[in-house]
């Protein structure tokens, strides 16, 4: 389990720090949508012969992925009642269609169509994890490079109607592109998307502010991934099944402990106005 844990560690954060923009923005879909069509470039890649981890199947899949990224960026905007979110959601379906239309006239389709949704993070390789770990080093350094104007367009969605708004939002989009496209192949979309969303869930239940938020969740995403693991070398589970399943009790825990929290605190309250009356 040794090199799954590494690769693990490797992938997570990065997809932790680009989940926290998705969910702070509240358009959850962008990455199944982006995962969506870098597995139907892969899908398409497959269907013509080509083994997952050649480097032909690899970028067709990083050129879908952007394209998927130049959709979502130039829908962005609402047109009468049709909210982005609608838009994106059109996106991921197609690219679901589309993916298994191309797996069906492929001799083991249903299960190619399975490695894409679980992934086949315990069959990774020093190399693969070589390959990413360079790969997600220099998307984490230009991500940090635009990290102030990335964010500021996620705090101001009003104010995020002009050019300049729509070049940076492509530039997120086309980063989270190849970071989906590169993950997609080894931890499979299940596990991508509990990567991009569910830490950055978690700690948004309760704090505000983006740099805190970045403190809590990175842990929270390595805390989950090797739980997740473990959870499947204990219990002979599938590793992606098992990495969902370990990360959504950290939801659980974080969701019930603000319910409990919420409600709490109101009766406090009420209590100590009574006594105060």
């Amino acid at each position: 389990m040794r090199l799954p844990a590494i690769a693990s560690l490797v992938m997570s954060p990065v997809h932790c720090l680009f989940g926290l923009h998705i969910v702070r923005r509240g358009l959850i879909f962008i990455d199944l949508a982006v995962a969506q069509m870098a597995a139907l470039g892969m899908a398409v890649a497959l269907s013509r012969g080509l083994e997952v981890e050649s480097t032909e199947a690899y970028q067709i899949s990083i050129i879908f992925a952007l394209g998927g990224a130049l959709l979502i960026s130039l829908t962005r905007f609402r047109l009468g009642r049709v909210p982005h979110e609608a838009m994106i959601g059109i996106i991921f379906v197609v690219g679901s269609a589309l993916s298994i239309l191309f797996l069906d006239n492929s001799p083991h389709g249903p299960e190619e169509l399975k490695n894409l949704l679980d992934g086949s993070i315990l069959l990774v390789s020093t190399d693969h994890v070589k390959q990413t770990a360079i790969i997600y080093g220099i998307i984490l350094a230009v991500l940090i490079v635009l990290w102030k104007p990335i964010t500021r367009i996620t705090e101001n969605q009003n104010g995020a109607g002009n050019l300049k708004s729509l070049i940076f939002d492509f530039l997120f989009y086309a980063l989270l592109g190849f970071v989906v496209a590169s993950s997609v192949r080894i931890a499979g979309m299940l596990v991508v998307f509990t990567w991009l969303v569910m830490p950055a869930a978690s700690v948004f239940f309760w704090v505000e502010r983006m740099g805190v938020a970045i403190a809590i969740a990175l842990p929270l995403s390595f805390i989950g991934s090797l739980t997740g693991l473990y959870l499947s070398w204990k219990l002979d589970w599938p590793t992606g099944a098992g990495m969902v399943v370990a990360m959504t009790g950290i939801v659980a825990l974080f969701y019930l402990s603000k319910v409990i929290a919420g409600t709490i605190m109101p009766i406090r309250t009420n209590q100590e106005e009574s006594t105060k009356n």
